[in-house]
Formats: C-alpha cells, sequence, structure tokens
C-alpha cells in the first residue's frame, strides 16, 4: 500500500508539472499573439517620433538661417551623416566655422568641434529658408532624410517618394502611415495608417 501512495504522488507532480508548462505555453502564446498585432503600431510609432523630430530640425534650420543672413545653403553639423568628419588631433583643422554655417579658410577649431562638423552634409534652403532637395527625385529626398534626420529611410523601411507637381517628399511606412514634406512651404503632414 505505501508503494501505491508514492506511485499515486510521483503521477500527481508530474501532472502538476505537464499542467503548469501547458499555462506556461498559453501565457507565452497570447503575449506572442499580442506582440505580433502591435508590430504595425511600433512603425507607426516610429514615424511619429521621426515626425516630431523633423520638426524640430526644421525650426532650427530655419533659425539659422534668419540668424545667419539668409544663405543658399548651410552646413549641418550632425556627427553620423558626415562622411568625411575632420579628424585632425592638433585641432588646427585648416578650416573655419562662422556662425552663419559657412566654412571660411585658416581657423583653429577644437578637436570636439572638428568631430561634428561634417565636410559634406551642405543642404540647399529655398529663398524662405526651408531645406531643399539637391536632385528632385526620390533619391533627392532620401538624401534630404539624411541630412536632415541622421538616419536613414532604408533603416527605417521608409518607402521614398517625390511627388512632381507638387514638390513634396513623402516618406511611407510598411504599415502605410505617411509623412510628407512640401520643399517650398515647409510644410509636414503626418498621416497615421488606419487600424
Amino acid at each position: 500500500m505505501l508503494s501505491q501512495q508514492k506511485a499515486d504522488d510521483d503521477l500527481l507532480s508530474v501532472y502538476g508539472k505537464i499542467v503548469a508548462i501547458i499555462v506556461l505555453l498559453i501565457v507565452l502564446l497570447i503575449l506572442g499573439a499580442r506582440y505580433i498585432n502591435t508590430a504595425p503600431n511600433l512603425t507607426s510609432q516610429s514615424l511619429a517620433f521621426e515626425h516630431n523630430r523633423l520638426l524640430n530640425v526644421l525650426a532650427m534650420v530655419r533659425s539659422q538661417w534668419l540668424t545667419s543672413g539668409r544663405p543658399d545653403k548651410m552646413l549641418l553639423s550632425w556627427y553620423d551623416v558626415a562622411p568625411n568628419v575632420l579628424t585632425n588631433t592638433k585641432g588646427n583643422a585648416g578650416t573655419e566655422s562662422s556662425k552663419n554655417g559657412q566654412l571660411s579658410a585658416s581657423a583653429q577649431l577644437d578637436y570636439t568641434e572638428a568631430d561634428l562638423i561634417g565636410t559634406n552634409n551642405w543642404v540647399k534652403l529655398s529663398p524662405n529658408g526651408w531645406p531643399i532637395v539637391d536632385t528632385y527625385d526620390d533619391q533627392g529626398c532620401k538624401q534630404l532624410w539624411q541630412q536632415l534626420l541622421a538616419t536613414s529611410a532604408t533603416e527605417l523601411s521608409l518607402t521614398v517618394v517625390y511627388q512632381k507637381t507638387e514638390k513634396v517628399c513623402r516618406y511611407v511606412s510598411p504599415n502605410q502611415s505617411s509623412l510628407s514634406y512640401q520643399l517650398q512651404s515647409g510644410r509636414v503632414i503626418f498621416l497615421s495608417a488606419e487600424k
């Protein structure tokens, strides 16, 4: 009789472990299903975040444009964007950074500033002070996105479309949320995807 009780206890212990594993699998399945259902929303939220970043950058660029005498192009100093970062360790890079974003010869830059100034991140500006594309096509819009936000549109899985008649760069996420930048007016429109 004692061995029968031990066998029953062992069997109950095994059943308890099986029930615990089944409950754990059900919880993981529910969490997994919720994650899969929210993945498109994460992309939309990412584009909403980029929308806010773009608005801030455009405001900063236009403000700098106004204070620097309204030049037709300016140097944006984003560390990650500039392919040719100045790396002179002595601090004398041979160029001068002025307040208007223009570079001129013969200045002394400290090492920190040399790390932050890119030599190839010049952005063209419209007569109203809004950043515009170098080439009026999809590639120009991709380049403008990278110049302004220091990230690649392909990293965010964005489809880039240049709308010729309206002069608009349109960035569309995989879930069909979109961000449109009107080149002449500087207006930015964010449209979230329908659920």
